[in-house]
């Protein structure tokens, strides 16, 4: 009886002796770049108290690899306008070996206003019987072009290429990008 009790008993404390358990292990995510990021935002009063907020940013693995985009909003956050450009396309603007820094300066300076004076009518008019405007490469037809021009409309223009500066026509909550002033070659 002496040693079925002691049996029991030895039994009973290695059940109540906590087993050792396994190492808990936590996977961890691996470590990536941080990348390179910059954003922006300012409101625009345009001609005849129109207003409109200028919003733009970037994103890349690199800050040479970063896409900008430009958005123009309504004062109510619709947006009206909106595109996406590779910095390394546009040098008038980016400068490709920036920094985080640099890119955030490059991107404020980006969203001013480089139409003066910011009203459609300034761009150069469309001669009838011309494949287009002097100094102009337009994404739309001449009647669209000459509407816009003649409506004297708020104008956002803004570095797109080496030597180009996109130009976007307002009507209220309307807009269109007419295309890219260029300079005229001789």
């Amino acid at each position: 009886m002496r040693r079925v009790c002691g049996a029991l008993s030895a039994v009973a404390l290695a059940a109540c002796t906590p087993q050792p358990q396994p190492a808990q292990t936590t996977q961890l995510p691996p470590l990536q770049a941080p990348g390179c990021t910059a954003q922006t935002s300012r409101d625009w009063s345009a001609v005849g108290s129109q207003y409109y907020v200028i919003e733009a940013e970037a994103r890349g693995d690199a800050c040479a690899d970063a896409i900008a985009t430009l958005r123009i909003k309504s004062m109510d956050g619709a947006v009206l306008f909106s595109g996406d450009y590779p910095v390394r396309d546009v040098p008038l603007a980016f400068n490709p070996n920036n920094d985080q820094t640099g890119l955030r300066n490059d991107i404020e300076a980006w969203i001013q206003n480089s139409a003066d004076p910011a009203t459609a009518n300034t761009l150069p008019a469309w001669p009838a019987g011309a494949a287009r405007p002097p100094g102009f490469e337009p994404r739309v037809g001449r009647s669209q072009y000459e509407a816009a021009r003649g409506a004297q409309g708020p104008l956002f223009c803004f570095p797109d290429g080496a030597e180009s500066n996109a130009c976007v026509a307002m009507a209220g909550d309307n807009a269109t990008l007419l295309g890219s002033l260029t300079p005229e070659r001789p």
